[in-house]
């Protein structure tokens, strides 16, 4: 969804995929230096804190948005996949089927011939940054066919180092004072990373599918609809990144008048109920809950009016929402401009 997202707002011609492998420039493949340092890269927290360096420095400075995915090696060195948004135009005029064809030898896929001036200008950038951090290969090649198939792509190589990550082993001693010295945290590694403006859209929280999670989302969905929003991702459109610190008490205070048992949730006849009783809730309740859902309604209604019109409206507003170019110097007006679908036709004159 993410790679998808930063198709669609950028263009297919400024995403690309970004390929890095430990080496150091120069030395070979199978020199002695090269062979050190891709023994250093099997570990995981080398690779991850060798990430923090080059994008840190590099580049959340020169691309606008970024994904980053690292992948293993068969001999079990990792290497990083990083979809990135540059400045320029680096698909039109570039041959990205030969460029792509690992077939070829290497010489006949990497003419100057094959990319247009924008992608050999980043190409040259890049070598020079490749030699300052050590990586081997540095490769920047535009989308071959549509997000989606990349996005398809790197999945699998997430689930893929998932899998490969082993279990932490912890160690087994004596006396329960060796277990508070000696016992080691369990160590989390973060297998993907989003840039800020992407991280702002789509969460890389774990989301435990559960009973517990399905009524969350229908007390969501049944708010979204009592605000008269398409669904409840529009809440960081208008509420600003913090929405569930202003609603949490109010979405958590919608009843749901029906108790499930764990197979009626593996069955699917707790999410069948749950998503007939988001979409009209009224035959479900009796006098008391239906007040109570009534009062939830006005509470929302009122709060959103509150933080529409106070203060701090418009800075919420900017904190969820990219700033896009001002309309000077875009054209001349046209028909779509003018959205005239949005204005129903109507016979009444007021």
């Amino acid at each position: 969804m993410a790679i998808e997202w930063l198709v669609k707002e950028y263009g297919l011609n400024q995403v690309g995929l970004l390929t890095l492998t430990f080496g150091v420039p120069g030395s070979g493949r199978g020199s002695q230096a090269t062979q050190e340092l891709r023994e250093l890269a099997k570990d995981l927290d080398f690779v991850q804190n060798r990430w923090h360096s080059l994008n840190s420095n590099i580049i959340n400075k020169r691309y606008a948005d970024w994904i980053c995915i690292p992948e293993p090696h068969r001999d079990g060195v990792w290497h990083l996949h990083v979809v990135v948004v540059t400045k320029m135009d680096i698909r039109t005029g570039t041959d990205i089927e030969t460029l792509t064809n690992y077939k070829l030898p290497y010489w006949m896929r990497r003419g100057k011939h094959l990319r247009n001036e924008a992608l050999a200008a980043e190409w040259q950038a890049l070598r020079q940054i490749a030699c300052k951090y050590r990586f081997g290969r540095i490769e920047l090649l535009p989308i071959k066919k549509t997000g989606e198939a990349l996005a398809r792509y790197l999945a699998g190589y997430l689930s893929k180092a998932y899998r490969l990550i082993p279990p932490q082993k912890r160690h087994q001693p004596e006396s329960d004072e060796e277990v508070e010295e000696k016992t080691p945290q369990p160590k989390r590694y973060r297998l993907i990373r989003f840039s800020r403006g992407v991280s702002r859209l789509f969460s890389i929280r774990f989301s435990v599918r559960s009973l517990g999670n399905l009524i969350y989302r229908t007390r969501l969905k049944m708010a979204a609809f009592m605000l008269h929003f398409e669904n409840y991702s529009d809440f960081a459109d208008y509420f600003g990144p913090r929405w569930n610190y202003y609603l949490g008490d109010l979405i958590a205070a919608i009843p749901i008048p029906m108790i499930f048992g764990k197979e009626d949730f593996e069955r699917g006849i707790a999410a069948k109920l749950l998503n007939d009783f988001a979409e009209n809730p009224f035959p479900y309740l009796d006098e008391k809950t239906e007040k109570k859902l009534e009062e939830v309604n006005s509470m929302l209604l009122r709060k959103f009016t509150e933080l529409a019109c106070d203060e701090m409206a418009e800075a919420r507003w900017k904190e969820s929402v990219k700033w896009k170019a001002d309309n000077i110097d875009v054209g001349p007006l046209t028909e779509a401009d003018l959205q005239r679908e949005l204005i129903k036709a109507s016979d009444d004159p007021f």
